[in-house]
């Protein structure tokens, strides 16, 4: 009995301090998908399906580059990047959290770019970390993304 009392007052106390229940399974997953469509919208050219992916007042911050914060920014810096290079790249998730409506995910992105016309491959191999928000409509969308190479320059 007192062992049943002891388990009950550890479990409560904890929930009394504000420990977060473990995420949820559909959220990691929500997020997996968007990590997933982020690597689909890079290697399709996808200007317009990648800007998507982010809120309306999302950070860019892109490893060797100014800050991106704006929609505006977000598309220029797409059409800039899509038409000048071809992507060939995965993106993995080495970890997900989430926090309520906020979350982050902390990726490996490795892979290749080739310029368009004649060029040889670029090789890529970055981190980034990642933060989401869901939106009103229980989606999740990127709402800062900043990134760095591995590589020396």
């Amino acid at each position: 009995m007192r062992i049943r009392f002891l388990a009950v007052l550890v479990a409560v106390s904890g929930l009394a301090c504000g420990e977060a229940p473990p995420p949820l399974d559909a959220d990691v997953a929500a997020i997996q998908t968007l990590i997933d469509r982020t690597a689909d919208a890079n290697n399709a050219g996808d200007i317009m399906g990648w800007v998507e992916l982010f809120t309306d007042d999302a950070v860019y911050m892109p490893a060797n580059g100014p800050a991106v914060t704006t929609r505006d920014g977000l598309e220029s810096i797409a059409v800039s990047g899509f038409s000048r290079y071809r992507s060939n790249i995965e993106i993995t998730p080495v970890e997900i959290e989430v926090f309520g409506d906020w979350a982050f995910a902390r990726t490996a992105v490795t892979g290749s770019v080739v310029p368009r016309g004649d060029g040889n491959p670029i090789r890529i191999d970055m981190k980034q970390i990642a933060l989401y928000r869901r939106q009103s409509n229980g989606r999740w969308k990127l709402a800062r993304l900043i990134g760095n190479s591995n590589l020396p320059q």
